[in-house]
């Protein structure tokens, strides 16, 4: 008979060999090469025979906003993270801390690097100098590595401001100002720049790395817990626990004073999404400041077309910033039935009255950059009411279905219950808006409130 110590001696022996795993790599390599190559062929193309775009305000805009979305993501992701075998047993273990952690520094430190390169050959070409193509790429390389090394110091230290937020968001209005103003750009020495920003970096990183000795262990324990549920949300194509792995790491740390509630029930609800809303001043803020990004598109060349669609977008985002409640509803039917609701009604104020702000303060300011009259102000009422029903049936939607059929169209399948469950909620609001994407007249403004008003009426009579 064979004993369980055989089978398991035998495993060992069908381990891959070093030499397999040379040639896995190498192949991997090469397909890479194989697929990426022609692309590169074509970007380096386009960079040394383009001369940029028109504007060099509007370039180092876009590079900006670039560097502020990476930023983003390599904070939220830690940046410091390990695996959750490590984050509970070698981390909480009495080992080197820095040489724990060592592996996702370097990791960190190749990605940062990558990105600083392609972040470099980006600005080479849409300066149009590509003459000065390795000092941009150095430059980008030290600043990608500077603002990591920043992010994990601010993560070793559990800053209780999100600093890395509020720089990413001051770079995106630095881009804003340079799209509206366009002011002339002086021409800067590349080459001594990227020289003293390669020393900064340097420090900073030498800094990091001397941090990482005395790192918290709780703040790599909650970075692992994150990263496992975005990995199962990415893998299970669920959404929806991305949104729940933010909130959580909003509230975590945030203490709140309790008031007493109104008596009045029908206010309770309407009371409670304020006071949400009011909780997150951050959001506010970036709301407040994407209602110039319609003028903006206009203003960089785009039609008024996409400014519209750029703008209902937007007033969509901000109704469903306000209705959090509905999805709590929605996965906790006990509260409503504690708090004796029925329907929706009193979820749909919250997001209506921000949608309806948000749409008339971005048409406010077409009307200033002289794009659109200043009558179509009132677009923001008759709008409010389809953005409604379609950000609460946004908020009310569950998990993907899976179960739902594949439609093949002979080049590859596509899955319905993914497709349903992103447009769910945009439909409705699309609907709503139709006679605003077709035309800016008076008719169409009155079609438009009948219309939203019609739909937001019969979602929540469907849904008492």
């Amino acid at each position: 008979m064979t004993t369980t110590a055989q089978m398991t001696r035998r495993r060992g022996h069908t381990r891959e060999s070093g030499w397999q795993r040379a040639y896995y790599r190498l192949v991997a390599a090469g397909l890479t090469v194989a697929i990426g190559g022609p692309q590169i062929a074509r970007l380096t193309s386009w960079l040394f025979e383009g001369s940029g775009i028109g504007s060099h305000a509007l370039g180092l805009a876009l590079l900006l906003a670039i560097f502020a979305g990476v930023v983003m993501l390599v904070s939220w992701a830690g940046p410091i993270m390990v695996s959750p075998a490590d984050a509970w047993w070698l981390v909480l273990s009495p080992l080197n801390r820095r040489r724990t952690l060592t592996r996702s520094a370097l990791i960190l430190l190749m990605l940062l690097t990558a990105a600083g390169a392609i972040l470099g050959v980006l600005g080479t070409a849409v300066f149009g100098r590509p003459e000065e193509l390795l000092f941009a790429v150095l430059l980008g390389i030290a600043v990608m590595v500077a603002a990591g090394s920043a992010a994990v110091l601010l993560q070793e230290a559990e800053a209780e401001f999100d600093w890395v937020r509020l720089a990413a968001i001051f770079l995106v209005a630095v881009a804003g100002a340079l799209i509206w103003l366009r002011p002339e750009l002086p021409s800067l020495p590349i080459a001594q720049i990227a020289g003293v920003a390669l020393i900064a970096a340097g420090l900073l990183m030498r800094t990091a790395w001397r941090a990482l000795a005395s790192f918290p262990a709780r703040v790599l324990v909650n970075a692992s817990a994150r990263m496992v549920t975005a990995a199962a949300a990415s893998l299970g194509l669920e959404p929806a626990l991305l949104t729940s792995v933010a909130e959580e790491r909003y509230w975590r740390h945030r203490r709140l004073r309790s008031r007493r509630w109104p008596r009045e029930g029908r206010w309770l609800i309407v009371r409670s999404d304020l006071r949400m809303l009011s909780r997150r001043p951050g959001r506010l803020t970036v709301l407040a400041a994407l209602t110039a990004l319609p003028a903006f598109v206009c203003l960089a060349g785009g039609t008024l077309g996409i400014a519209v669609a750029v703008l209902l977008a937007g007033g969509l985002s901000a109704a469903t910033a306000t209705a959090a409640g509905a999805r709590w509803d929605a996965q906790n039917p006990e509260l409503p039935r504690m708090l004796a609701m029925r329907g929706l009604s009193p979820r749909a104020v919250a997001p209506a009255a921000l949608a309806a702000l948000w749409v008339g303060t971005a048409f406010a300011i077409l009307s200033l950059a002289g794009f659109t009259p200043i009558w179509c102000i009132l677009y923001g009422l008759s709008a409010a009411p389809g953005l409604t029903a379609g950000a609460l049936r946004m908020a009310r939607r569950g998990p993907v279905n899976h179960a739902m059929p594949v439609i093949d169209l002979g080049l590859g399948g596509i899955p319905t219950g993914p497709l349903f469950w992103a447009i769910a909620g945009v439909d409705i609001a699309a609907l709503g808006n139709a006679p605003l994407l077709f035309g800016m007249t008076p008719l169409s403004l009155a079609v438009q409130a009948i219309l939203g008003a019609v739909l937001l009426a019969a979602y929540l009579n469907r849904n008492r």
